[in-house]
C-alpha cells in the first residue's frame, strides 16, 4: 500500500520509526534476542571473563562485536585486539546520551534467543587457609597471563 503525504512528512520530521528503540539503545543498537554475550561497563573496566570472551569469539565466528563508545579506547583497545586476532568485525558505538550499563555486545544477525547472556568466570577460591596461596595471590596470577 502505498505511504499517505501524512506518513511521508512525519518520517522527514522525525525520522524512521525504529523497532523497540529503548532496547536497542539498551543493547548497544541491537536487540536482546541477537546477544550471544554481553558484559557490564565494569566487566569491561576489569577485563572480567577474557579467556571466557575468547572462547565464545572462537565459538561464533560470524558474531560481532558491539563496543560502548562511553568507555575509553585504552580500556576498549584489549577487546578490539581480541576481535582482530579472531577475524570478528567490531564497531564502537557512540551515544549522547549514554544511560546503559553495558560495555559490551557479541551479537549475531539473526534472532538466537540464548537464556544466558552473562560470562560467568569460576570463582577464585583461596586453596589453602594457612596463607600459602591467597586469593590476591590468584587474582595476581589471572593479570599475568
Amino acid at each position: 500500500m502505498p505511504e499517505s503525504i501524512d506518513d511521508y512528512i512525519d518520517r522527514g520530521i522525525h525520522g524512521a520509526k525504529e523497532i523497540n528503540p529503548a532496547e536497542r539503545k539498551k543493547y548497544l543498537g541491537t536487540f536482546r534476542e541477537r546477544i550471544e554475550i554481553q558484559m557490564s561497563k565494569q566487566e569491561v573496566f576489569e577485563k572480567y571473563c577474557t579467556k571466557e570472551l575468547e572462547q565464545e569469539m572462537k565459538d561464533h565466528p560470524k558474531a560481532k562485536l558491539l563496543l560502548n563508545g562511553s568507555i575509553s579506547y585504552e580500556i576498549l583497545r584489549a577487546y578490539i585486539m581480541l576481535a582482530e586476532k579472531h577475524k570478528l568485525p567490531f564497531s564502537i558505538v557512540a551515544r549522547e546520551d549514554d544511560d546503559t550499563p553495558v560495555g559490551l555486545v557479541l551479537t549475531e544477525d539473526y534472532e538466537i534467543n540464548r537464556e544466558d547472556t552473562q560470562l560467568h568466570e569460576t570463582p577464585i577460591i583461596a586453596e589453602d587457609t594457612t596463607g600459602k596461596v591467597t586469593l590476591l595471590d590468584k587474582i595476581r596470577a589471572i593479570f599475568k597471563e
